[in-house]
């Protein structure tokens, strides 16, 4: 069911951009199918949260006397009104060495930065395209022109800004050909200059996160919560990224509201203004911390483009490593030709799960690889539902349902992070600076 209804959702919502006409319908719609699969219990969970949405972009690319127009998309949260024209600079991969080694020579220009990695020293490690931009913003640029790494023109959305605030400089994509046409003439010495122009919107609106619920028989008080993102970008309609997570938690519910409840109760979020900033993870969380909430909730569950799980990770303290291991032996011995039971221990960020996991809660997400067909539609106009496996999103709701059922029945669960622990973990997993550059690194 999860695949028909992510169909009927591309056909007739279209995109689920949090804030819009289209998410508000998404909202609606989820909550109409958790309660006609049965759940004993749905609500909605309010939020307030900056809703920007794109109008217009214009990059023209100067050279001499000579001007040209490139192809654009604006990145999200940047400013309502822009129009800066400034010298282009080549920032590389936008990596703190790469800014260390600009120094001033950054301050009022224009730079081109890439979104993945391109010849960067072994063992260096990534930044979101948030990160980048923030350090760009701290290094003085006046613009960023973020190069996607799909060839074919492919441009790519998201948020440049870390908290959903917005920004005070345009930032922009432009597509690999260009970008690597750009790079030859700096490199050759021509002086470049990049005007970029555009103009947006942005408003406060409610949004909403849409809650079920089944109460565990034996361990009630006891919450393993379920989640992943329904809102996307407004390009496309969504289809990998996330309906392919969000409406297989659709129908997982729809599936387990048939069968014997779990010993544990199991919270099935579907999370809104993700994209935009971890927005309504946030804000539940938080919601969570105040009431108290939070210590009920022994683990998350995180499905953010997972599709035929071939095993899980885990983000917790000590015993959660080795149950997973187990469970995925359990899994894997019903299935043995679908489910290869992988089992890692492994922390990173950017989607739902990292507000739970900086208030100490395990995470634990499917290990899925979807092919580079997929990936490279990730954020783009491409992503829609012919990209959709149908057998992926089956195995999401096959796999993560027996895991569910194998860790609610488990006597006791391991416990919570405790804040030096958690604090360990995330230097040992090379998270602090991402953290600190976000302003969400808890401690001092």
């Amino acid at each position: 069911m999860g695949y028909r209804w992510l169909r009927w959702s591309t056909e007739h919502i279209g995109h689920r951009l949090t804030g819009s006409v289209q998410g508000a319908r998404a909202e609606a719609a989820a909550d109409s199918l958790f309660r006609l699969s049965g759940l004993p219990l749905v609500q909605r969970f309010p939020f307030r949260a900056e809703a920007w949405a794109r109008g217009t972009v214009r990059l023209t690319i100067g050279e001499g006397t000579a001007w040209s127009h490139h192809q654009a998309v604006a990145l999200a949260n940047t400013p309502l009104e822009a129009d800066v024209e400034a010298p282009l600079l080549d920032a590389g991969n936008g990596l703190a060495s790469d800014w260390e080694a600009l120094g001033e020579h950054v301050a009022g220009h224009a730079v081109l930065v890439n979104l993945g990695l391109v010849g960067a020293p072994s063992g260096a490690k990534n930044l979101h395209r948030s990160e980048k931009a923030a350090l760009a913003r701290a290094a003085g640029a006046a613009s960023v022109l973020f190069v996607n790494q799909v060839e074919g023109g492919v441009l790519l959305t998201g948020t440049a800004s870390i908290d959903g605030t917005l920004l005070n400089i345009p930032a922009a994509c432009i597509a690999a050909e260009d970008g690597a046409a750009l790079r030859e003439r700096l490199h050759s010495g021509a002086p470049i200059t990049a005007r970029l122009t555009m103009s947006n919107t942005s408003a406060v609106v409610e949004a909403n996160n849409v809650i079920a619920e089944i109460p565990g028989t034996t361990r009630p008080e006891e919450v393993i919560v379920v989640g992943g993102h329904l809102d996307s970008w407004d390009l496309a309609s969504g289809a990998t990224d996330n309906g392919l997570g969000s409406f297989s938690i659709l129908d997982l519910a729809r599936a387990m509201a048939t069968m014997p409840a779990p010993e544990r109760t199991v919270r099935f979020v579907l999370f809104m203004g993700e994209e935009q900033g971890l927005l309504g993870s946030r804000a539940l969380v938080q919601h969570y911390r105040a009431s108290g909430e939070l210590q009920r909730i022994r683990a998350m569950i995180n499905l953010d483009m997972s599709g035929n799980p071939q095993g899980f990770a885990v983000g917790g303290p000590e015993g959660w490593g080795a149950l997973l291991a187990s469970a995925c032996a359990s899994v894997r011995a019903v299935d043995s030709a679908s489910f290869q039971g992988r089992a890692e221990e492994a922390l990173w960020l950017h989607s739902d799960h990292q507000p739970f996991l900086l208030a100490g809660v395990p995470v634990i997400y499917p290990l899925s690889d979807l092919g580079k067909h997929v990936y490279g539609c990730y954020h783009s106009s491409c992503d829609d539902i012919h990209l959709v496996d149908p057998q992926a999103m089956v195995n999401n709701v096959r796999f993560v349902g027996a895991l569910i059922y194998w860790l609610s029945a488990q006597e006791t669960l391991p416990s919570h992070f405790t804040s030096a622990v958690l604090r360990e973990r995330l230097i040992a997993a090379g998270l602090e600076e991402p953290l600190r550059i976000g302003g969400d690194w808890p401690w001092d």
